[in-house]
């Protein structure tokens, strides 16, 4: 059986589950934003609720396609982030992690280090591989894929919490934060080039978003989404 977490080794120690729980109760405070939480847990499978909030979609989870990760899960979501809602916040937790573990991107077939397979132009993404965070641009018409951002993490017993909303990205602890909107060089929602996009977010725990069964990984043990 695995360990959790070290004691004082994370800012969302356990009872985690409490945590999601308490956040699920508390949804009336966004009534405005028809958004929600939900929770996986990608050591057993599992979720809370077994249906997603109407905001969030779990297009997929499945046991990781890693050779070094078997009883691990994986799993892809899309995140609506569309009017009256305006953020997605994303807490993971991890026990030793090995390869992909967190993608974030607006395009659906992001599958990291920058680029998409021509879906979109708004193609920016952050990923972890390893213990390695990277923030890679969108190719905005005239423009390129770019390193925005690259950070060295200590993630075996550890958490973190993202923020993403449009040309914002921001992760911690520590507390980092990246907006470009002047440049529109983040995620751009609705997204300009693809109206099929719109408002659309995808989230890859223990996997890149695009299909790549080479780039998953393990070590991501829970999950809690929300969208406001």
């Amino acid at each position: 059986m695995r360990q959790s977490v070290q004691p004082g080794a994370s800012p969302f120690r356990l009872p985690f589950l409490v945590l999601a729980l308490g956040l699920m109760a508390g949804g009336a405070a966004w009534a405005q934003c028809p958004g929600g939480t939900f929770y996986i847990d990608l050591e057993n499978g599992q979720t809370m609720p077994a249906t997603p909030p109407a905001r969030i979609t779990l297009v997929s989870l499945a046991p990781s396609q890693n050779p070094y990760c078997p009883g691990w899960y994986a799993a892809l979501l899309r995140l609506d982030l569309a009017p009256q809602c305006s953020e997605a916040e994303i807490a993971v937790e991890y026990f030793k992690p090995t390869a992909w573990t967190v993608h974030i991107a607006d395009s659906p077939t992001s599958d990291g280090y920058g680029g998409d397979a021509g879906t979109t132009l708004y193609n920016a993404e952050l990923w972890i591989n390893q213990q390695i965070l990277w923030v890679a641009s969108n190719r905005t018409p005239g423009g390129n894929d770019n390193e925005l951002a690259q950070e060295n993490l200590v993630l075996n017993y550890g958490a973190l919490k993202f923020v993403v909303k449009n040309q914002h990205i921001s992760w911690g602890p520590p507390y980092n934060v990246l907006e470009t909107p002047n440049t529109k060089k983040l995620f751009a929602l609705p997204d300009p080039s693809n109206p099929a996009e719109g408002y659309s977010i995808y989230l890859g725990l223990n996997r890149v978003v695009g299909n790549d069964p080479v780039r998953q990984g393990c070590g991501l043990q829970r999950a809690l989404i929300t969208i406001e």
